[in-house]
């Protein structure tokens, strides 16, 4: 199998969490590629170009979900989505997912030019993020012995991995200290250390 991703994509940082938990991290070859670049790699896999991609044969899997549901049933671990009828943890995912696609449009409209940057877009996805904040710290479980590895959890994990990189929210441990805590338990994780974006590998941002 390859995962072709970029290694500041939270999307794809999920997934590389859910295979190292899983049990796949020797099984799963990662494939670095650039974004939006008409030479990358993967469009040899598919048209969209979109990353995460993951490659098992002809297989080609585009959605960081479906990704991670593939994974679960290659890997050792327990499942990383939701049953179909539990519907308490799909609403709970959808939120933690919501919460992450805010996130990275508020940081990559802070990643363009100061002088197209849009006002609008950023005190959309300022407030936006705020209000999930106080929302999240007040119905947040406490911090678990053994993390789950779950979609929704990793998309929370992945989000406040993003606001910190980006410093969308200066000092939101101090704001919010029942998340600090509970993200506390995930970055015990070697996955999850592993995997936190980096300076170092900043793509370009393009249009």
């Amino acid at each position: 199998m390859k995962l072709f991703y970029t290694p500041n994509s939270p999307y794809a940082r999920i997934c590389r969490i859910v295979a190292l938990e899983g049990g796949l991290g020797d099984a799963l070859e990662l494939v670095r590629v650039p974004l939006r670049t008409p030479d990358s790699p993967s469009l040899k896999h598919g048209p969209l170009g979109k990353i995460p991609l993951l490659v098992d044969g002809d297989l080609a899997l585009g959605e960081s979900r479906l990704i991670c549901g593939y994974l679960d049933q290659r890997g050792d671990g327990p499942p990383s989505l939701p049953g179909a009828s539990d519907w308490q943890s799909q609403a709970r995912e959808s939120l933690m997912s919501g919460f992450l696609e805010g996130i990275t449009n508020w940081s990559r409209e802070k990643r363009r030019d100061p002088t197209e940057q849009s006002a609008f877009i950023l005190e959309v996805e300022e407030q936006r993020a705020i209000r999930a904040f106080e929302f999240i710290e007040r119905t947040i479980p406490a911090p678990p012995a053994v993390p789950p590895i779950t979609y929704g959890d990793l998309a929370l994990v992945a989000a406040l991995g993003m606001v910190d990189f980006y410093e969308l929210v200066p000092d939101w441990r101090g704001a919010y200290p029942a998340l600090a805590a509970w993200l506390a338990a995930y970055e015990a994780l070697p996955s999850v250390r592993d995997s936190v974006p980096t300076m170092a590998a900043m793509n370009p941002l393009t249009r």
